[in-house]
């Protein structure tokens, strides 16, 4: 009786995971996706003409061998399209496997609306999934067709896009288009924006400097 009652709550169990769309995976899976990916993400940035990225490269190997606080809410963010278009079989394939248990930002200070059309993960940093205080890195999805007004804040940043592309704006220049492959910096307080164009975009992000939210704000959001 007791076996059998055990039996139908794991049934039921499993039942609300497939309603909720949750993908499990073992961590040891998804922890072994993360080693692949650190070297990897590393390698790119080291090849960039970015001085940033090449501080970043340098921070984050240990961290390659630390667990990350993985989530266990089923991911809205459309993804699909994004990792699709990465043209690194072996990134493609561990950010695929850890995309569903990454803690996604889909709404805040930059989101507006129902829609979700940009959304942010922090891997590593003082709030991140891999507690860090000296720097924040992370993952940001952008809809395509999308605005990302102007914003400004006392971190250093640094992109890495790994698919699609888009035109960005630093101060009051005009918008320079970004490819898929590129990495590129922002300087404290300096004031930058991101137009989507016709796809979606994936790219790594990572903050180094004054690692508080408190400098941050955006402009009103107008359309581009």
């Amino acid at each position: 009786m007791v076996l059998e009652l055990q039996n139908n709550c794991v049934i039921v169990f499993l039942g609300w995971l497939s309603k909720v769309g949750l993908k499990m995976m073992p961590r040891t899976s998804l922890f072994e996706h993360w080693q692949t990916f650190v070297p990897l993400i590393c390698d790119r940035l080291e090849r960039s003409n970015s001085p940033l990225a090449k501080v970043i490269s340098g921070l984050l190997p240990d961290l390659a061998q630390r667990s990350l606080e993985w989530g266990d809410v089923s991911n809205l963010v459309p993804l699909s399209n994004s990792i699709s278009a990465i043209n690194d079989p072996h990134l493609r394939q561990a950010i695929n496997a850890m995309a569903p248990s990454l803690v996604w930002i889909k709404r805040g200070f930059f989101t507006s609306g129902n829609t979700i059309n940009r959304a942010y993960v922090e891997l590593v940093g003082p709030d991140g999934m891999l507690k860090h205080g000296q720097f924040r890195c992370g993952l940001y999805w952008q809809l395509a067709q999308t605005y990302y007004p102007k914003h400004r804040h006392n971190a250093n940043e640094l992109y890495h896009i790994f698919s699609g592309n888009a035109l960005w704006q630093t101060g009051d220049e005009d918008f320079i288009l970004r490819e898929s492959g590129s990495s590129f910096e922002h300087l404290n307080g300096i004031d930058h924006a991101t137009q989507t164009l016709e796809h979606d975009m994936l790219a790594f992000w990572a903050w180094r400097g004054d690692l508080s939210f408190d400098s941050y704000t955006m402009d009103s959001i107008i359309a581009y």
